[in-house]
Formats: structure tokens, sequence, C-alpha cells
């Protein structure tokens, strides 16, 4: 049976992240320390930019995105930026955004396959979303995918730009994993 976005706002999940696709209940295990450190970096880094320029506004874990597009869908990215000019001028209510991220920001988990993730990339696009980044804290590497432009691939020794969405924005990747331990096995 599917799951309504009434329904799935009000279910019992307690401290789990849970996104609701096409009517169906999607529970992930709790995020590793890899990628809880690899967020939080580039929380920060949004913040730094985007704030003092009153750009718009950068949210960490936990913010959902009802996809209007897509129904029953509810995204809810690792961390994301939401435009000032795509900000409803009244505010936001209770409830889910109601509107898609102009960035969002996917860490991979251990737990993901390579179709979630896709069908994730699926959804931003159809969604309206810019720009993606899906970052890998393993491969200490971010790939780039932004609308209608080809995949772009980056690796610790290059630097993150903002593209049309915070074009004045910047940071090394490897910033991104800093406090992160490299993997030897």
């Amino acid at each position: 049976m599917l799951m309504t976005i009434d329904e799935f706002l009000v279910h019992p999940l307690g401290e789990v992240k849970a996104e609701l696709v096409r009517g169906e209940l999607r529970v992930s295990p709790p995020a590793g320390a890899s990628h809880g450190v690899a967020g939080a970096n580039l929380v920060a880094r949004l913040m730094e930019h985007v704030l003092p320029r009153k750009l718009g506004r950068v949210f960490g874990d936990g913010f959902g995105y009802q996809l209007t597009r897509i129904p029953h869908t509810v995204r809810v990215p690792d961390a994301s930026v939401v435009l000032a000019e795509g900000w409803p001028s009244e505010g936001v209510g209770r409830g889910l955004f109601q509107f898609a991220p102009d960035l969002a920001i996917e860490v991979l988990s251990p737990s993901e396959t390579a179709s979630e993730v896709q069908e994730k990339l699926d959804d931003y696009h159809v969604a309206g979303t810019t720009l993606v980044w899906v970052v890998d804290p393993v491969r200490r590497s971010v790939m780039i995918v932004a609308r209608a432009a080809p995949l772009i691939q980056l690796h610790e020794s290059d630097t993150l730009h903002g593209g049309e969405v915070l074009p004045e924005f910047s940071c090394a990747v490897s910033d991104i994993f800093d406090g992160i331990a490299r993997d030897h096995g």
C-alpha cells in the first residue's frame, strides 16, 4: 500500500532518516562518521559564503523537500541551498518545503546502491534542482551534476565551484574531507 505525504508526516519513524519515494517509505541506517564530517564541512563553508551575502539559506541533513512534480515524493538531501529569490516571500509554514532545493548535496553511504543514487539524481532533475553535488568520502571525490551540462568528477587536488547557483563560491575539495582518515582497506 502506498503512503501519502500526510501519512508520511505523522508516521512514527524515531531517529532514522526516511524519504518517501513515489509513495514507498524508504528508511536509511544512521550516517557514519565520515559521512557526517563531510556534510558538516560543506555546510560550514556554504554558510560562510551564503549567509553574509544574503544569497539564500543553507540547510544540513534532515530538511524534507516535497518534490511536487513527482507524486508522493519527499527527498531529504544531506545538505542543500535555497536561493533567496526562490524563498517564499511570506516565509514557510509547517510541514515540508513545497519546492526543490537549488543545490542538493548527497553524501554517499555504504548502504546506497548506484541505482538509488541515480534515482535521486533523476528526481532532483525532474523537480527543478539546478545543481547536485555527490560527495564520496571513500574515494575523496565530488561528482558535479548540473542541468544541461556534462558530469564533472573532482578529486582532492581540485577546487569545487558553485556553478550557476553560487557563481562566486569555491572550496578546495580536500577541505570537504578534512578530519576524515584515509581508508587503507
